[in-house]
């Protein structure tokens, strides 16, 4: 019997998905094919659809329990008092993106995966960053373009991070960020 847990059909769906990851480092997402996966993880394509309906599919459970890992790792710090950009949420951050640095490294090149990003900075930009800012008396526009900056800027430094294999230690990468956002030449008089 096949269900989804049962000891080999675990190992099969972390077979694909394992699979799936390598192929992302190579091809666009859209350009996998559920031959070229099963050619990847060395399964019959009956096999797969025992599990998945599609290459989709099978993206969006990575994606969920991806997602669903990195605001576990940020609940753990959770404090109402602290910044959204403070050290702890930082490294809380960069300890889940250097364990699933070969995830990240992918779905960063995908097209795909960058408007699902930029999804998600648009909630936490909502949901979190503009009640901030309001709070503290930055206007709705101010905020945009701050928001924007931080954005664009925390992709690139985590994409060159990933690029080089996540060498720096998330604390490094942390005070990188940190001392950007808290750096006196960049206050405006």
């Amino acid at each position: 019997m096949n269900t989804k847990n049962n000891r080999r059909a675990r190992e099969t769906r972390e077979r694909l998905k394992l699979a799936l990851l390598d192929m992302l480092a190579r091809d666009d997402i859209l350009d996998v094919t559920v031959s070229a996966l099963c050619d990847e993880a060395e399964v019959n394509r009956s096999t797969f659809y025992s599990h998945y309906d599609s290459v989709a599919e099978l993206m969006d459970e990575i994606e969920q329990e991806i997602g669903k890992d990195i605001f576990e790792k940020v609940a753990e710090v959770y404090d109402d008092d602290k910044s959204m950009f403070s050290a702890e949420y930082l490294l809380a951050i960069l300890g889940h993106l250097k364990e699933n640095r070969s995830f990240y490294h992918a779905y960063l090149r995908q097209s795909v995966g960058r408007r699902n990003i930029d999804w998600g900075f648009g909630q936490l930009l909502e949901q979190f960053v503009r009640p901030m800012m309001k709070r503290l008396g930055v206007t709705d526009i101010e905020t945009a373009y701050y928001f924007e900056f931080f954005k664009e800027g925390f992709i690139a430094v985590i994409s060159l991070w990933l690029d080089g294999g996540c060498r720096e230690e998330p604390e490094t990468i942390a005070h990188c960020i940190t001392s950007m956002l808290n750096h006196p030449e960049f206050e405006i008089e």
